[in-house]
């Protein structure tokens, strides 16, 4: 079975949630799946990989789902990557994994 909490580690921070991006697909579900060899959840995303619209709307999506303020979710790195660190504030790393589950 799939586990969220392998994508979901602590950080000096808060917490960073490892995601595999599909921009410019046909519905939004964030997070879509788990991929167990990289250890990433995965999202899809409608908005294109231009200007940085994908990353907000994954900003936006991460928080509307972690019941958080977007203020609290940042692109670490992977910006012109499929491949996503967020940093996550505010937010204890066993809530967000209970959260990012109910989603499933």
């Amino acid at each position: 079975m799939e586990d969220f909490k392998e994508a979901v580690k602590p950080h000096p921070q808060g917490l960073i949630i490892q995601f595999e991006v599909a921009p410019g697909s046909s519905e939004l579900k964030v997070p879509s799946g788990f991929n167990p060899w990289r250890r990433t959840l995965e999202a899809r995303l409608t908005e294109e990989p231009t200007r940085g619209k994908a990353n907000r709307q994954l900003v936006k999506e991460v928080a509307r789902v972690l019941g958080i303020s977007e203020r609290n979710v940042e692109v670490l790195s992977g910006h012109k990557s499929a491949r996503k660190v967020l940093l996550v504030t505010g937010l204890d790393p066993d809530v967000a994994v209970y959260r990012l589950n109910s989603r499933r």
